[in-house]
């Protein structure tokens, strides 16, 4: 593998900073990007119409989220760098390749060609910074899928899906409360009034913002690998809870405040709830986590256990069942060993 340098001896002591600045690094960083940015012109152009519909809205922090995580992780950047990576064109042709196998089938065409940018987005970087550079980048880069829409049949599998759940949920929450409601398919009558669950109202805009919500908390919070995935798991039941209590709001103001105020809370208000109800949901699972997981620490021996009963109570075995980062107490240093008398053998 050939280094930036002229020698291999002073790209192995060169700084990152001065290997980047060489005109052949530059000039092929500069060439990736102009290629990448005239192959997916197009396809952003479509995002972005898609990022202004509720369902997709998200997709404008996505980019930003993804250079945080980045920069969070700068301690992880590589201090040198050799480049090329030859591994790094098999990832671009990888990519390449799928850009146009997408748009020449037209099957669930965009997801594939964003999938294919996170590839080449990949192989650029191993490319120019070596295998550690892409440790570092990869969660970023793979992050930016949530930008993309879903294929078309899978958003309208899960949308009806998601919109007969939240149905079938909501009138059994109406029902609860003291409303009578009678379902027909996705209609709801709450009493006097007639409830509608429209394609636009089945929560599948909440569930892909919890999802990135909750992959990007799964991804920055220092905890082990259950809870995390516990975290990403979640996304599905909270978005249904989120939706249902919406929905049931709506009813409830449809009987007792009228019909414009329900729709101006369920289309307006209740929208922007959703995001600070999903990120108490998130914050109240993690301390529920922190309750039901809780880390026992070391075990002692059943001596070691008795000896400390004896000497200093109950009491002291329940403190000591937390480590002292959880609160609880370090146990006692052992006794030093007594010198052995100058007789004994």
């Amino acid at each position: 593998m050939s280094s930036a340098s002229p020698s291999s001896h002073s790209s192995r002591s060169a700084p990152a900073a001065e290997v980047v600045r060489t005109p052949a690094w530059i000039a092929t960083m500069l060439a990736l990007v102009g290629v990448l940015t005239f192959l997916y012109a197009a396809l952003f152009q479509y995002c972005f119409t898609q990022w202004l519909k509720p369902d997709y809205s998200h997709g404008f922090l996505v980019p930003f989220f993804a250079a945080y995580l980045a920069w969070h992780w700068r301690a992880w950047a590589p201090e040198r760098v050799r480049w090329p990576e030859p591994w790094g064109l098999a990832f671009i042709a990888a990519g390449g390749s799928l850009f146009v196998l997408a748009g020449a089938l037209n099957i669930a065409k965009e997801w594939l060609q964003g999938l294919s940018l996170v590839i080449n987005v990949c192989g650029a970087v191993l490319l120019l910074g070596g295998w550690k550079a892409l440790k570092w980048l990869w969660p970023a880069a793979a992050f930016l899928l949530f930008m993309f829409p879903l294929p078309y049949k899978v958003e309208h599998r899960f949308g009806w899906e998601l919109q007969k759940i939240a149905s079938v949920a909501s009138e059994y929450v109406l029902q609860t409360i003291g409303y009578a409601t009678y379902r027909e398919g996705i209609v709801l009558t709450v009493r006097d009034h007639t409830l509608r669950v429209e394609e636009a109202c089945s929560g599948l805009s909440m569930l892909l913002t919890f999802a990135a919500l909750a992959t990007g908390m799964a991804i920055l919070v220092k905890r082990p690998a259950l809870d995390r995935v516990l975290i990403l798991v979640s996304a599905v039941p909270v978005a249904v809870l989120s939706n249902v209590l919406r929905i049931a709001l709506t009813g409830v103001l449809y009987n007792e405040a009228g019909k414009e105020l329900g729709d101006r809370v369920f289309h307006d208000f209740a929208g922007w709830m959703m995001m600070p109800l999903a990120l108490l949901v998130l914050w109240g699972e993690l301390k529920l986590l922190d309750w039901v997981l809780v880390d026992e620490g070391g075990r002692a021996s059943r001596e070691d256990m008795v000896k400390t009963n004896a000497a200093l109570g109950p009491a002291y075995l329940i403190m000591t069942a937390l480590p002292p980062e959880k609160g609880g107490t370090a146990a006692p240093p052992k006794p030093a060993a007594q010198p052995a008398s100058k007789g004994a053998r």
